[in-house]
């Protein structure tokens, strides 16, 4: 039986602390590549940097990539793209082939596999500049307003409503 083999998938996300500009700045110098195709890598789609790699280097990119800002998944090859990509520390345990179990009853349902979408970077507009809807700019008449120099009070005191005083009563004690 041949080794499992790996591929190191990037879809465009990046690591805490890192802006686009960099890990794409970082990531032309890793590859030696242009800025056009690294570009590409940045669509949000998961792609394959590299493919057919043994397990220690995949893990050893996926740790260079997250250096430099890249969130990179491993996947041993075979895999559906659907499912949900391997932890950096679970690759191990999955390569080897899980134990053999009762078989599942018949009435029990089939487990549904986690959703492959996250959300994207904290960074720019959500909206492009040709989806934006262009208003026209709305004059508001001023004319009746002024300012009052800032001392005092800003109310005048024809303006407050003076509320009565209570009435209290304050028993004499006789404390001399």
């Amino acid at each position: 039986m041949s080794e499992l083999r790996y591929s190191v998938i990037f879809r465009g996300d990046l690591e805490p602390g890192f802006t686009v500009a960099d890990v794409q700045a970082n990531m032309a110098r890793l590859f030696k590549a242009g800025p056009d195709t690294i570009e590409k890598l940045f669509s949000g789609r998961p792609l394959a940097i590299k493919k057919n790699l043994a397990e220690a280097q995949a893990l050893q990119l996926q740790a260079t990539l997250a250096k430099i800002g890249a969130q990179a998944t491993v996947r041993a090859e075979g895999e559906q793209p659907a499912r949900p990509s391997i932890p950096r520390q679970d690759v191990s345990q999955a390569a080897a082939p899980a134990p053999q179990s009762e078989p599942a009853a018949v009435d029990q349902e089939p487990s549904v596999p986690a959703p492959a979408w996250s959300l994207a970077p904290m960074e720019g507009n959500l909206v492009k500049d040709h989806e934006r809807q262009k208003k026209e700019a709305v004059a508001v008449e001023v004319n009746h307003l002024s300012l009052k120099p800032a001392e005092g009070n800003l109310v005048e005191d024809a303006e407050r409503d003076r509320a009565p005083a209570a009435a209290v009563t304050v028993p004499d004690w006789q404390l001399d």
